[in-house]
């Protein structure tokens, strides 16, 4: 019970900074289905103008909702994929843990070392979840359900928020995490934060790598796996190594003057004849390139 006070009660400070429009939604808390009508009023409604006791009803609703939720037993369902077999944790519709190839054992503890619970396994895994991870996997539909973060820092939080938003098919470099969040010194940090990825595969840290081109490390099952599932999602990794041994890192086209990441999805409407390659985006910039709205490689 004590873990769950003090869930609830940082979820409540979450909501008083909202609610005083002193800290966005986003930065604060994972869970949108709770927090979509303080989202809203903070977005719509001056400070001022919020009515101090429809203020204080809104927030004792919804700690009373984190309260609820954080009685729901944790439990965990053994699902078979496309890239191998996944070990997932889930409370309510919440998931709280993924494990890739690994067991019963490993994957109990590692909830208990991380959350301190041991949840029970489904005999069978219930039939949205199966729906949903296998949209995700396959490419039918990304998963935009609600992830367990809590125990992780606002900073944490956002690198994997961010990382969410990586498409299928492309990958990111450290340093483009880093800078997109705001902090573009905190290139090592943002590696911690991608090795206490709760939820690998729902948050496709697998997608980033390092600047240089080389994949990098990856927490949920070593560089093999990592580049497994990344040539399952359909990125070319022999060419993205040619172009690193190259010293290629931008790819432009004659026809538009726009310059990409080599696995931007605009790729898929170039032509080698219109192909230019830069080493740097200043290069790119110097010869009347300007930078791709879609993965923003500067």
């Amino acid at each position: 019970m004590a873990r769950e006070k003090r869930e609830a009660e940082a979820f409540a400070r979450a909501v008083d900074h909202m609610l005083e429009g002193s800290t966005p939604p986003s930065a604060t808390c994972m869970e949108p289905c709770l927090l979509e009508l303080a989202h809203q009023l903070w977005q719509t409604a001056p400070q001022a103008m919020i009515d101090p006791s429809f203020r204080a009803t809104l927030r004792q609703y919804l700690v009373q909702q984190k309260c609820a939720a954080a009685l729901v037993a944790e439990r965990y369902a053994v699902l078979d994929t496309p890239i191998g077999r996944l070990h997932v944790a889930y409370r309510g519709r919440v998931i709280c843990g993924v494990g890739v190839e690994t067991d019963d054992t490993a994957f109990a503890r590692w909830c208990f070392e991380r959350r301190g619970v041991r949840p029970s396994r489904d005999t069978a895994p219930p039939m949205w979840l199966v729906t949903r991870v296998r949209n995700h996997l396959t490419g039918k539909r990304s998963f935009k359900g609600t992830l367990d973060l809590l125990g992780l820092t606002p900073f944490q939080q956002r690198v994997l928020a961010k990382v969410r938003q990586i498409p299928r098919g492309e990958v990111r470099s450290y340093t483009w995490v880093a800078r997109e969040i705001g902090f573009p010194r905190a290139v090592r940090a943002v590696g911690i934060a991608l090795r206490k990825n709760p939820t690998p595969l729902l948050i496709p840290c697998h997608r980033v790598i390092r600047s240089a081109g080389s994949l990098g490390h990856y927490s949920a099952g070593g560089t093999a796996l990592k580049e497994r599932l990344l040539m399952f999602e359909g990125v070319d990794l022999a060419e993205l190594m040619e172009l690193t041994r190259l010293g290629q890192r931008f790819r432009g086209s004659r026809n538009t003057h726009i310059f990409c990441l080599p696995t931007c999805y605009s790729r898929k409407w170039a032509k080698e004849q219109y192909t230019v390659y830069f080493e740097s985006a200043t290069e790119a910039h110097q010869a009347g390139y300007r930078p791709c709205k879609l993965c923003r490689p500067t």
